[in-house]
């Protein structure tokens, strides 16, 4: 793949990422793997390090090094060490299915008032070269909304497509938040604006089992009511269908 084919494949991304950065209020990121560069940052990265990111990297080198001096270093020394475990695993799926995957962590951030904060970061391929590589990887940062205390990095991998996730235990002792598939099932169908009455008719259960559904999944969530936990959910990647 030479660098106008693939600079063709980027623009055609490039219009939905920026709406993507716009609508979430996000910090977007793309770069390509193997030449470690960036192709975007959205211009949102001042919300969690009060940085203007005009002409500040100039490789992706560089903005890494600038992220690590802002993660927690305990963090950053977890995130460091199961790269290449992370890397591993994406390369033993078989290479149809490497781009299904969305790779999600969660770390203390320094802010520019010198206090850690939760931040979810997502990381998935857009796109594999001819042999089957990552070239084009594309991450989203937030803010948590969790504002309890996080003791340790979190981390684990989600199948988009089938719904499937796996804790990488191996890596941590402790997973992100986990959720049953009836509490994922619930959670999609008040994201389409189902009330707790329509849902327990579609899904033939009791309206009070649906809301102890909605009290389990607001307590895993560690939120005070179901518009924080959707929200919450949604930057776990658990509204994603």
């Amino acid at each position: 793949m030479d660098a106008v084919e693939k600079q063709k494949i980027w623009e055609s991304h490039k219009k939905h990422i920026e709406l993507l950065a716009k609508v979430n209020n996000s910090y977007v990121y793309v770069g390509e793997y193997l030449e470690k560069k960036y192709l975007y940052m959205s211009g949102n990265l001042q919300q969690f390090f009060d940085a203007d990111l005009d002409g500040l990297f100039k490789s992706q080198t560089e903005g890494e090094d600038f992220l690590a001096a802002r993660i927690h270093p305990e963090d950053h020394q977890v995130l460091a060490a199961i790269q290449t475990q992370l890397i591993e695993f994406i390369f033993s799926q078989p290479i149809e299915k490497r781009k299904n995957f969305k790779y999600i962590c969660e770390f203390r951030g320094k802010t520019a008032e010198g206090e850690y904060v939760r931040i979810i970061n997502q990381k998935q391929i857009l796109e594999l070269d001819e042999n089957g590589n990552p070239w084009l990887i594309m991450g989203i940062a937030d803010l948590s909304l969790n504002t309890a205390p996080l003791d340790n990095i979190k981390i684990q991998v989600v199948n988009y497509v089938t719904g499937e996730t796996f804790p990488l235990t191996k890596f941590e002792e402790k997973g992100l938040v986990e959720i049953t598939r009836r509490e994922k099932e619930i959670l999609l169908l008040i994201k389409s604006g189902m009330l707790s009455k329509e849902i327990s008719d579609r899904l033939s259960v009791s309206i009070h089992t649906v809301n102890k559904h909605r009290q389990n999944i607001m307590q895993k969530m560690n939120a005070d009511n179901i518009i924080e936990a959707m929200e919450y959910a949604r930057k776990l990647g658990f509204l994603d269908e």
